[in-house]
């Protein structure tokens, strides 16, 4: 079957019920395990992969002697479908809030940032201006959020852009930029120097975060780039709460990013040290898929976030 002919064909033509019973049979591995799934005979099941394999032109599942394996089309087609259901629950979702008097949802996540508290704000301005929407939010580290992106899971993730290269399918609205600098409470005792050097902060104790998540991974190359030692973590925490926590009331130093470090709560208490890092700005931003189109209620959120940064 031609590419363009199946382009053309394939929406018009395939059933939702051949879809099923891919999708069971993709996580089963079995005809007849996947006929138990979806309450079918395995004849039925048969007979269903068979004519979802003439629609889109090419063999799906392999047989051996202990139940099926996807070829390189059935897995080509797997992430396109799962869109497809997760689209249609979406779907119902939606209908059930416009049903209860609701106007909409949206779907957020963010990696742990000091950004962070730009969210609540942005969403309390949008429920103001939507007092019936639904805003549910998720943090994760950056791979998880593109993920749940590709699946729909959610509609922007808020993300460092420093080391993740996303390609053509996202859409990227830059918000704000930060930089590295070193924090330290304000009455820590290196807090008053005027002049500090790296061998004296390398003598205090520092919380980092882990070495498998990326901002760990920029924080070491700008290091690297300067020719400065990194840091001997007396505490490692991936999550930025549990970093300024230990900043304030362990008397640690972090390396924390501005300017949005300026912006979170209790950071008043937390100075930069007189130690530059220079290094370039990175860009924070809200990305979404490119093609699809950001519903009304994020692309306000965004402009909202944006406007908070930029103040």
């Amino acid at each position: 079957m031609a590419t363009d002919t199946l382009v053309q064909r394939l929406p018009r033509h395939l059933k939702m019920s051949e879809l099923r019973v891919f999708a069971a049979v993709l996580e089963q591995r079995s005809f007849r395990k996947a006929a138990a799934a979806v309450h079918l005979t395995q004849p039925a099941v048969t007979k269903a992969i068979a004519g979802l394999e003439a629609k889109v032109g090419a063999k799906l599942f392999d047989r051996h002697a202990d139940g099926v394996e996807p070829t390189i089309h059935a897995l080509s087609f797997a992430p396109r479908a799962a869109v497809i259901f997760e689209e249609l629950r979406r779907a119902a979702q939606d209908l059930e809030m416009v049903s209860s008097g609701a106007a909409g949802g949206l779907r957020i996540g963010s990696v742990p940032m000091p950004a962070i508290p730009f969210l609540p704000i942005a969403i309390k301005r949008l429920a103001e201006v939507h007092p019936g929407s639904s805003v549910s939010v998720v943090e994760a580290r950056e791979t998880e959020l593109i993920d749940r992106l590709r699946r729909r899971d959610i509609e922007i993730a808020i993300l460092r852009l420093s080391l993740l290269d996303l390609g053509p399918d996202f859409h990227i609205a830059t918000l704000f930029e930060e930089s590295l600098c070193v924090l330290a409470r304000r009455d820590h005792s290196l807090a008053a120097r005027k002049r500090v050097t790296w061998p004296e902060l390398l003598q205090a104790h520092w919380v980092l975060p882990p070495t498998n998540c990326i901002f760990f991974e920029y924080v070491l190359r700008t290091l690297e780039t300067l020719g400065l030692e990194l840091p001997r973590p007396a505490v490692e925490a991936y999550s930025i709460h549990i970093q300024l926590g230990m900043a304030l009331h362990g008397e640690m130093l972090g390396l924390g990013m501005r300017p949005p470090i300026e912006f979170s709560p209790g950071t008043n208490m937390l100075v930069r040290l007189p130690y530059e890092l220079p290094s370039p700005a990175r860009a924070v931003a809200a990305v979404t898929l490119r093609f699809h189109e950001a519903s009304p209620l994020a692309q306000q959120l965004i402009g909202h976030v944006r406007d908070l940064a930029t103040a």
